[in-house]
C-alpha cells in the first residue's frame, strides 16, 4: 500500500471515530444550526503564539490578526478559533497566556459577547482538559464558562429548509506525529527543535513545509468528506488555504491558464494582458509565502466542493488566511489585502 494510501485510510478512520463522538455530544448537548442567510462567521486556525521570541511563528502576524480581530468584531461575526492557537509544545500554557494577553483580550470580547468558538489542535491539546481550561484559558479570555472542542457539527438551514451539515475540526486526526508518537513528538519540539529555532528563526510547523506531507493530508481530508452525504469539512492544520476542496494555488493557477489562453486568441487585448499579469503576480506571492517550489503540484481531484482549509496564522510574511461565512457565502480571505492595508 502507498504512502498516500496509508495516509487516507488512517485519516479516515480517526475522522469516522471523530465525526461519531461530535454526534453523540449532539445528542447529549442539542443540535447547534447556522442559518445561511444571517450567519456572519470568520475562522481561523494555526497561529501557534509563542513567547514572543525568535521560535514565536506568530510574532510577525500579530498586526494582521489582531486587525482582523477588531473588524470583524464591530461587524458583529462569530470568532471560530480552530486549533494550534497556542504553541504549547514549545512553551508552557502562561507564559504565552502573558506573551499575547492583548490578542487573547480582544478575543476574549468575542467570547463575552457569545460569539466565540474554540477548538484544541494538536499543538494546543493542553485544553482539551477542562480543569486547564477553568484554571488558565478562561481568565485569559475575560473569564466565564468556556467550552474547547475537538469537534462540531453546524447544521446548515436556509429558514426552515435544512441544507447539510459543517463538520468543524482542527484536522490533525490520524497523523502518525500528531496521534500514533505524540508524546515523543512534542518532546523533540520542545527540547531540540526550539532551542534551533530560537538561533536561526527558522519556522517549521509540520506539515506545513513538507509539501508531499500536507498534499497527502489535504487529500486524504478531502476524500473523507467527498465520501459523505451533505457534509462539508471545514479544518486547519496543514497551513495551506484550500478553497472549493481546492487549493489557492491550484485555483489561481487554472485561472491564469485559462486567461492566458484566451490572451493567445487576442493578444493585443489590454484586459487579458492586464488580468494575467495580475494572476501571474498573485501566483507567485503564494509560491514564495509558502516556500514551495515552482513545479507545478498534483490537483486534487474536484468532484464537490466539500473541503475548505483556513490556511493559517503564522505565515512568515506576516499575512493571514481565514474563512469567511457571510452573506450566505463561504470566502477565503488573506489579510492584509493586495494594497497591504489593513483590511480582507
Amino acid at each position: 500500500m502507498s504512502k498516500n494510501a496509508n495516509t487516507s485510510k488512517a485519516v479516515a478512520a480517526a475522522l469516522d471515530a471523530a465525526f461519531k463522538d461530535a454526534q453523540e455530544r449532539e445528542a447529549a448537548a442539542g443540535e447547534m444550526s447556522l442559518d445561511i442567510r444571517s450567519a456572519k462567521f470568520i475562522i481561523f486556525s494555526d497561529h501557534h503564539k509563542g513567547n514572543r521570541d525568535g521560535a514565536d511563528d506568530f510574532r510577525n502576524c500579530e498586526r494582521a490578526y489582531n486587525a482582523a480581530l477588531a473588524y470583524y468584531y464591530h461587524l458583529g461575526y462569530t470568532l471560530v478559533v480552530l486549533g494550534d492557537a497556542e504553541e504549547l509544545w514549545e512553551e508552557r500554557p502562561k507564559t504565552v497566556l502573558k506573551a499575547y494577553s492583548h490578542t487573547l483580550a480582544m478575543e476574549g470580547k468575542f467570547h463575552q459577547d457569545g460569539r466565540y468558538l474554540r477548538f484544541w489542535g494538536n499543538h494546543d491539546d493542553n485544553w482539551s482538559h477542562p480543569r486547564l481550561v477553568e484554571q488558565l484559558l478562561a481568565p485569559a479570555l475575560g473569564g466565564g464558562p468556556l467550552t474547547v472542542r475537538e469537534t462540531l457539527i453546524l447544521h446548515v438551514k436556509d429558514g426552515e429548509e435544512s441544507l447539510g451539515k459543517l463538520f468543524l475540526t482542527h484536522g490533525h486526526q490520524g497523523t502518525f506525529t500528531s496521534d500514533s508518537i505524540k508524546p515523543l513528538s512534542k518532546f523533540f519540539v520542545r527540547y531540540f527543535w526550539r532551542p534551533i529555532q530560537r538561533i536561526t528563526k527558522f519556522s517549521l510547523n509540520t506539515p506545513s513545509t513538507d509539501f508531499q506531507l500536507r498534499y497527502a493530508h489535504d487529500n486524504a481530508l478531502y476524500s473523507w468528506s467527498e465520501a459523505q452525504e451533505k457534509v462539508v469539512l471545514i479544518a486547519g492544520h496543514t497551513h495551506r488555504p484550500v478553497f472549493k476542496s481546492e487549493t489557492h494555488e491550484a485555483t489561481i493557477r487554472k485561472s491564469l491558464k485559462k486567461t492566458e489562453d484566451l490572451l493567445t486568441k487576442d493578444p493585443g487585448n489590454p484586459e487579458l494582458q492586464q488580468q494575467v499579469a495580475c494572476l501571474a503576480a498573485e501566483l507567485e506571492w503564494i509560491l514564495a509565502q509558502n516556500r514551495q517550489s515552482a513545479e507545478i503540484p498534483p490537483i486534487i481531484e474536484l468532484k464537490k466542493p466539500s473541503y475548505f482549509n483556513t490556511g493559517c496564522c503564522a505565515f512568515l510574511d506576516g499575512d493571514i488566511t481565514g474563512l469567511e461565512i457571510s452573506n450566505g457565502k463561504i470566502h477565503l480571505v488573506r489579510w492584509p489585502n493586495n494594497e497591504d492595508d489593513p483590511k480582507p
